[in-house]
C-alpha cells in the first residue's frame, strides 16, 4: 500500500520508521482490510466529486455569446493585459498583445456598424502612448530592462504614434473626459471570470493562504522555510492532531481557514519582523500587484542625495571636479550637463562663464557619443551654447581663447576685474564638430521626406555662427583658426548658385549681431566674396587647405558657366598631378570639379572638351563611389561592414549631389557626336587607324544593334542610341528629335539654348558622316545640295568643307566658281566597299594558306621545324642521322622517297642538297637520293 494514503502527517524520522515497520508486519488479511477501507474512502471522494460535477452541469446553463460580444470581450481582455504588462515593464508581452489587437479590431468594426469601439481599448492606446512617447525611458532605465524588452519598447515607441492617428478623434474625446481605470479593468474581469468563479465555489472551498500563497491543509512546510516562519512546537502538534483526524484523500482536500489561524500567523509575523517599520500604502495603480505579492519591503527608505551648494567662490572646485570626471566609466553624462547648467547660472563674471560654457559644450557633444548622429534638440542646444560663448567673447575683447595657451587654474576667478586673460581651448573644434554633426544628420535622414527640408532650415543659423566666428578670429588675429573657419564658410557657398547665396547672405546679415568681416564686407557680390576667401587661403593656408579651396573655386566657376576661368585655374595649379596622392575627401572634391567642368563645357557647346573631362569618370563603373554619392553593389568585391560604414560616412548630403543621370546623358551625347563620324571615316578609308574613341559608347551601340526587337525609346540611353543610329544613316531630323525628347535637359538652367545648340551640332556631324560614307561613290557634290539636304546656310557648309579639306579628313578640292566639292582620284583608287571587302578576304585567305603550310611542314618533319632539323644535322656532321623519329634510316629512305622528291621539286632543286652528307650516308642500293629535309 502506498504511503500517500496513510495517516502519518509528521515528517519525523522515528514516526516514518515505525510506519515502515508496521507495514512490513501486516498480514495479508489486515492489508486487504486496510485496502478496502482506503478504497472506500477514495470511492466516496470520487463519487462526491462526480456527483458535484453532475449537479454543477445540471444547474449552470451554458451562456451563448454572439460574435460581437465575443470580439468585444477579447479586445477588452487584450487591452487589460497590455496595461498590466506595461505597469510591470514587460514590453515584450505588450508588443505581442499589441500585434494581436488589429485583427480583433478589424473583425469588431465589421460587427459594430458605426458604433464606437470599447472605451477600454481607447484608454489602453492613450496610456500606451503616454508611457512610451511622452514619458519615455532614459538610457539608464532602458539599461535595467532585458534586451528583448528594450528592443520591444523601442519598436513600440516608433509604431504607437502612427497607429494612433487613425483614432485621433476618439483619443481626443477620451483625454477631455477620462474614466476611472479600475472600473474598466473590473468589468472585463467580472464578465470573463463570472461563470468560472461560481463553478469553483461549488466544487471546493477556498484554500487558506499564507502571505499570499497557497499551503497544504496541515500547515507543514519544508525545512528550508522553518526558519523564516519560525514555527513553534505547539503549532506543529496542533496541525498534527488535526491531520490525524482525517484519512485518505480527505487529508489533501482544501479547507476553510480557522479563525485562530490569523492570530497565530500575525504573532509569527510580528516575531519574525521585530524591528521592521510598517510598509507604505501601495498606489492605486499597483493595488492588484501588491495584493498578489504578499511580501513586505524591509529596510530604510532611500534618501535623496543632497545637492551641493554652489557659490561663485566654490565654482572653481566644482568645475574642476566635473572636468576630472569626464570620460570616466560610470559617469552620467546627462547629470553632468545638468550640473554644468547649474554652474552657469551661478557664474558671476565673464571669465567664469567662459570656462563653464567651454566645459558645457564638450559635455553636450559627449552626451550624443555612440549615436549615428546628434539629435536635433541636442544639436540646437549646442549651437545656442556656442553662440552664447561667442557673444561673451565679442563683448569682452580682453578675453581670448587659444589652443596653445597655458592652463588658467586660478581659484580667484570670482574676483576677476577685467584684466586680459588667454584661456586654453579650441573654439574652431567646437564649430567643426557642430558642422560635422549637421552633415551626419542630413546623411541619416531620408532626403525625400519633409524632415530633410525641415533640417535644411538649420543651415542658415549655422552659416551665421560660422560668419560670427570668422569675425572673432579676425579681430583676435588667430591665423590657423581663421583659415579653418574660412574653409568651412566656402564649403557652405561653393555648390550653390549666386541667386541662392544672395538669399543666404541676406538672411545671415539679418541674424548677425557682430561687426562686419574684412574678408567678406557687406554689400559685395557672392562671386567677389568667394574670390576674397579663396585668395586668403591661397596666401596663408596649408597646402591641403589651399588645394581644397582651389577645387571649390573651380567648381563654383564651372557651375556659373565660367568654363575658361575654371579650366585655366585647374591647368595652372597642376592639381591633377597632386590629386592621386591626396586624401579621399580631396579626391572626391577633384572628381566633382572635373564633372562640373564637363557640364560647363557642354553648356557652351564644347563637345570635345566636355568628353575629355568626363570620359575617365564615366568609363569607370564606380561613379557613385568616386563622387561620394552612394555605395554601389560590387559583384567581384565584397566590402566588410567597417569599410561599408566608412564609405557611408564619406557620402555627401543629397542636396550637394551632382545628378548622375544628367552627367551620363551629357557624356553619351558628346560620345555620339564624336564617335559616329569617326566610325564613318574608318569604314570609308581602310588605311585609317580603327581606334575606338569611347569604348563605353561603342559597347552600348553594339549591344543595341544585336537586339532582335527594339521598341520605342523609354529612358535616356534608349533615346541616345536611337539618335546615334539615325545619325549614322544620315537622318539628322530623326536624330535631333530623339535628342530633344530627353526630359533630363529641363534640369539645366538654359534648356532651350542647349537644345538649339544640339540641333546645330547634329546637323554638322550628319554632314560630316555623309561625306565620309559616300566619298568613294561621287566624283563631286554641290554645296547648294548639301545646304538644302542638311538645313545649313551655304557659308557654314563652305567653312565646314574647307576645314575638312585643310585638315586632311577629305581627299578633295573646293571649286569656288562653280560651288562644287570635287573628290580626288585617290578616293576611287580606294574603290568601293565591295572592293575593300574583297581585298580583305584575299588577305585573310593568304594568311590562312600560310598557316596551313606551316602545319603541314610540322606534320611531315615529326613535329620539328626546318630550322631545328638543320641544326641537328649540323651537329651530327657526316655521320648517320640516328633514329630521330623512332624508325631506322632504311625504313625512312624507301617509304618517303616519292614524298621527298615532291618537296625537292617544290623547293626548286636547291633544297635537295641542304643536307648532302646525310643523304649520302642513307643510300641503300639503287634507291633514289633523298631530299634535303627529313
Amino acid at each position: 500500500m502506498s504511503r500517500f494514503f496513510q495517516n502519518a502527517g509528521d515528517s519525523d524520522s522515528s514516526d516514518s520508521d515505525s510506519i515502515l515497520s508496521v507495514e512490513s508486519d501486516f498480514s495479508g488479511d489486515e492489508q486487504q482490510q486496510q485496502q478496502r477501507a482506503a478504497g472506500g474512502a477514495a470511492g466516496r471522494f470520487a463519487r462526491a466529486a462526480y456527483s458535484s460535477d453532475e449537479e454543477s452541469d445540471s444547474d449552470v446553463k451554458r451562456v451563448m455569446k454572439n460574435p460581437k460580444e465575443k470580439h468585444t470581450d477579447e479586445l477588452v481582455k487584450l487591452a487589460a493585459d497590455i496595461l498590466k504588462a506595461a505597469r510591470a515593464d514587460e514590453w515584450q508581452a505588450v508588443a505581442t498583445n499589441f500585434d494581436k489587437m488589429p485583427s480583433v479590431v478589424k473583425k469588431l468594426k465589421g460587427l459594430l456598424r458605426g458604433e464606437s469601439l470599447p472605451r477600454t481599448y481607447i484608454r489602453s492606446l492613450v496610456k500606451l502612448e503616454d508611457r512610451t512617447v511622452k514619458e519615455g525611458m532614459s538610457k539608464e532605465q532602458l539599461g535595467k530592462l532585458s534586451s528583448h524588452d528594450a528592443r520591444a519598447f523601442n519598436k513600440l515607441k516608433q509604431r504607437i504614434r502612427k497607429h494612433n492617428k487613425e483614432y485621433a478623434d476618439a483619443i481626443a474625446a477620451y483625454r477631455e473626459n477620462p474614466v476611472d481605470s479600475a472600473d474598466e479593468d473590473a468589468e472585463p474581469a467580472a464578465a470573463a471570470d463570472g461563470s468560472a468563479s461560481e463553478s469553483e465555489d461549488q466544487a471546493v472551498p477556498a484554500a487558506p493562504t499564507r502571505a499570499g500563497r497557497a499551503v497544504p491543509a496541515d500547515g507543514s512546510e519544508s525545512e528550508s522555510n522553518d526558519s523564516y516562519w519560525d514555527s513553534d512546537s505547539s503549532d506543529e502538534s496542533s496541525s498534527e492532531s488535526e491531520d490525524d483526524r482525517q484519512v485518505g484523500f480527505a487529508r489533501w482536500l482544501k479547507k476553510a481557514p480557522a479563525k485562530g489561524d490569523d492570530a497565530a500567523k500575525k504573532t509569527k509575523k510580528d516575531r519574525s519582523q521585530r524591528s521592521t517599520p510598517a510598509p507604505a500604502p501601495a498606489p492605486p495603480a499597483a493595488e492588484e500587484e501588491s495584493e498578489d505579492d504578499g511580501f513586505t519591503k524591509v529596510g530604510k527608505k532611500p534618501q535623496k542625495p543632497k545637492k551641493p551648494e554652489v557659490t561663485a567662490e566654490s565654482l572653481h572646485e566644482h568645475l574642476k571636479a566635473i572636468t576630472d570626471a569626464r570620460g570616466r566609466k560610470g559617469t552620467n553624462k546627462s547629470e553632468t550637463v545638468a550640473m554644468l547648467q547649474t554652474l552657469l547660472n551661478v557664474a558671476s563674471n565673464p571669465l567664469q562663464k567662459c570656462k563653464v560654457l567651454m566645459a558645457l559644450i564638450s559635455a553636450q557633444f559627449d552626451e550624443s557619443a555612440g549615436k549615428s548622429y546628434m539629435p536635433v534638440e541636442q544639436w540646437n542646444r549646442a549651437q545656442t551654447t556656442i553662440n552664447d560663448l561667442l557673444a561673451i567673447l565679442e563683448a569682452n575683447p580682453q578675453l581670448t581663447i587659444h589652443e596653445t595657451a597655458e592652463v588658467h587654474d586660478d581659484k580667484t576667478d570670482a574676483a576677476y576685474a577685467g584684466e586680459p586673460i588667454t584661456l586654453r581651448g579650441s573654439i574652431i573644434s567646437f564649430l567643426d564638430r557642430l558642422d560635422d554633426e549637421f552633415t551626419r544628420s542630413l546623411q541619416a535622414i531620408d532626403p525625400h521626406t519633409p524632415d530633410y527640408i525641415e533640417r535644411m532650415r538649420d543651415s542658415v543659423p549655422l552659416y551665421v555662427t560660422i560668419a560670427r566666428m570668422q569675425g572673432y578670429f579676425e579681430r583676435a588675429d588667430l591665423g590657423d583658426s581663421l583659415c579653418r573657419v574660412v574653409l568651412r564658410r566656402i564649403e557652405h557657398l561653393y555648390y550653390r548658385t549666386d541667386q541662392v547665396n544672395m538669399q543666404v547672405e541676406a538672411a545671415a546679415a539679418a541674424l548677425a549681431t557682430s561687426g562686419a568681416s574684412r574678408l567678406a564686407p557687406p554689400g559685395s557680390s557672392v562671386e567677389a566674396t568667394i574670390h576674397r576667401l579663396c585668395t586668403f587661403l591661397y596666401e596663408h593656408a596649408d597646402p591641403l587647405l589651399r588645394i581644397r579651396a582651389m577645387l571649390m573655386h573651380i567648381f563654383n566657376h564651372a557651375l556659373h558657366k565660367r568654363y575658361y576661368v575654371a579650366r585655366d585655374l585647374l591647368l595652372m595649379s597642376h592639381i591633377q598631378e597632386a590629386a592621386p596622392q591626396a586624401d579621399v575627401n580631396t579626391q572626391v572634391l577633384y572628381n566633382r570639379a572635373l564633372a562640373q567642368l564637363g557640364l560647363a563645357a557642354f553648356r557652351l557647346g564644347k563637345i570635345r572638351e566636355s568628353f575629355e573631362h568626363t570620359v575617365e569618370l564615366m568609363s569607370s563603373n564606380h561613379q557613385r563611389e568616386l563622387l561620394a554619392q552612394g555605395v554601389g553593389q560590387q559583384r567581384t568585391q565584397q566590402l566588410s561592414p567597417a569599410e561599408e560604414q566608412l564609405q557611408r560616412q564619406r557620402q555627401l548630403p543629397f542636396h550637394i549631389n551632382i545628378n548622375l543621370e544628367l552627367l551620363e546623358c551629357v557624356f553619351l551625347t558628346a560620345s555620339m557626336l564624336i564617335e559616329i563620324p569617326s566610325m564613318a571615316a574608318a569604314n570609308a578609308n581602310p588605311e585609317t587607324r580603327r581606334s575606338t574613341t569611347c569604348r563605353v559608347f561603342r559597347r552600348m551601340l553594339d549591344f543595341n544593334e544585336r537586339q532582335v526587337f527594339l521598341g520605342p525609346p523609354e529612358n535616356t540611353r534608349d533615346h541616345i542610341m536611337a539618335s546615334a543610329k539615325a545619325l549614322a544613316d544620315g537622318n539628322w531630323v530623326a536624330s535631333r528629335d530623339y535628342i530633344q525628347a530627353i526630359k533630363i535637359w529641363s534640369l539645366l538652367p538654359d534648356c532651350d539654348d542647349i537644345k538649339d545648340m544640339l540641333a546645330s551640332k547634329i546637323q554638322i556631324e550628319a554632314l560630316r558622316t555623309y561625306l565620309f560614307t559616300y566619298s568613294t561613290q561621287f566624283e563631286s557634290v554641290g554645296l547648294d545640295d548639301l545646304s538644302a539636304m542638311f538645313g545649313l546656310p551655304r557659308p557654314k557648309v563652305y567653312a565646314l568643307l574647307a576645314r575638312m579639306v585643310y585638315s586632311g579628313e577629305l581627299q578633295a578640292s573646293l571649286d569656288e566658281v562653280s560651288a562644287v566639292l570635287v573628290f580626288s582620284r585617290a578616293n576611287f583608287e580606294a574603290s568601293s566597299r565591295l572592293q575593300q571587302t574583297a581585298l580583305m578576304l584575299s588577305n585573310k585567305a593568304t594568311a590562312f594558306a600560310d598557316v596551313n603550310e606551316r602545319v603541314f611542314e610540322l606534320k611531315i618533319n615529326g613535329g620539328q621545324t626546318p630550322g631545328d632539323r638543320q641544326q641537328g644535322d649540323r651537329q651530327q656532321g657526316g655521320g648517320g642521322q640516328g633514329d630521330r623519329d623512332g624508325r631506322p634510316n632504311y625504313q625512312r629512305a624507301g617509304g618517303n622517297a616519292g614524298r621527298d622528291g615532291q618537296r625537292n621539286r617544290k623547293d626548286g632543286g636547291a633544297g635537295g642538297n641542304r643536307n648532302g652528307n646525310a643523304n649520302r650516308n642513307n643510300r641503300r642500293g639503287g634507291g633514289q637520293r633523298r631530299g634535303g629535309r627529313q
